[in-house]
């Protein structure tokens, strides 16, 4: 396996995992820590996404490491965890952006009635216990280096009235938001930061062309008037992995076009 020289105990803050990382806005997180000098470690679930990000990213070995893991499977996401250990040395930066939303079946029918208790369940677990899996484990050595920078990736649904996302989707970006808050009082103490980042309608090939019907009605709810990139949720994450940083804690960080405030 290929290492780094490590200098300074500075260089050990440069380390990234970022869950989600093969599309949209955690795709440009991955490449914004990239820019920024860090070795980068990323997971999806489908092989076939991690090898298209992969190669799209067209970075060196020694500062980019893939693989496909299952955020909900603790035994997985341990090995992956100690490879990357194996690598580069501790983890100093983690962001939990892995999450699902799946779509209503009938647009006329509640969507509380439709939902089975299996999609519920799924979701809540990619959700919610993936970040809860990863903080927990990466928390030990954090704390022993008192540095660590965690970043979860939440939702306007998640802060607001849900005009988009189902119930399931808004329940789990609620409970990131007081994830958050409670691992942020945990671990101050230690030098540790977890802050939370709450996007609004942001076009990726996720969220579908600007001239959809589901876009063109959420753009009349935006003050601003645009909709968002997913480079601008990755400029307020590399802010928050950085030093800069060190006194937000326990914040959930809005990038709604003012939507929320409104």
């Amino acid at each position: 396996m290929m290492t780094t020289e490590r200098h300074s105990g500075q260089s050990d803050r440069r380390v990234a995992l970022v869950t989600g990382g093969t599309r949209g806005i955690g795709l440009e997180i991955v490449r914004g820590f990239l820019a920024d000098g860090y070795q980068v470690a990323f997971v999806a679930t489908r092989g076939e996404h991690v090898e298209r990000a992969l190669e799209s990213l067209s970075c060196p070995e020694d500062r980019l490491y893939a693989e496909a893991v299952d955020v909900t499977r603790e035994d997985e996401v341990e090995r992956f965890v100690e490879r990357i250990r194996a690598r580069w040395g501790e983890i100093a930066t983690l962001v939990n952006n892995a999450g699902i939303s799946p779509k209503r079946a009938d647009q006329d029918v509640p969507w509380l009635t439709q939902m089975a208790l299996q999609e519920w369940a799924r979701v809540i677990d990619v959700n919610l216990k993936g970040p809860f899996i990863l903080t927990r484990l990466l928390a030990p050595e954090m704390i022993a280096k008192r540095y660590g920078r965690i970043i979860n990736i939440g939702s306007l649904a998640g802060r607001a009235m849900p005009l988009i996302a189902g119930p399931h989707y808004a329940a789990s970006k609620a409970g990131l938001v007081g994830l958050t808050r409670a691992a942020a009082r945990d671990l101050a103490p230690h030098g540790i930061t977890v802050n939370c980042i709450a996007p609004g309608r942001i076009l990726s090939d996720l969220t579908g062309p600007p001239e959809a019907a589901v876009n063109r009605s959420a753009l009349s709810r935006i003050p601003v008037g645009r909709f968002g990139t997913a480079e601008e949720v990755a400029h307020v994450a590399l802010f928050l992995a950085s030093p800069m940083a060190g006194f937000i804690t326990g914040a959930t960080i809005d990038i709604t076009g003012g939507e929320f405030a409104a």
